[in-house]
């Protein structure tokens, strides 16, 4: 049996868009069935970095681990504006 956890497409209206990114979790998908995917996908973005920057895995790691937070911080923060725009705020 399979199951689909995640499914993530990117589209441009042009070569010269930004990105829109269309992201959906099923709503029958399990909150430890989501992490284990997304966190071996992060798994292998850091290896790969790692070995890209001829750097070892831990060093990697925290160089991600910073990243991510930033990033996570960026999209929420352009959630909360969206938000606000559409409430009229």
């Amino acid at each position: 049996m399979q199951k689909p956890i995640i499914n993530a497409t990117v589209s441009r209206a042009s070569v010269n868009a930004d990105p829109t990114f269309k992201i959906v979790v099923p709503p029958n998908v399990e909150t430890n069935e989501l992490e284990y995917v997304l966190t071996r996908v992060m798994y292998n973005m850091v290896r790969i970095y790692a070995r890209g920057k001829h750097i070892p895995f831990e060093d990697a790691l925290v160089q991600y681990k910073e990243a991510m937070a930033v990033h996570i911080g960026v999209v929420h923060d352009q959630e909360q504006k969206a938000k606000e725009e559409q409430d009229g705020r």
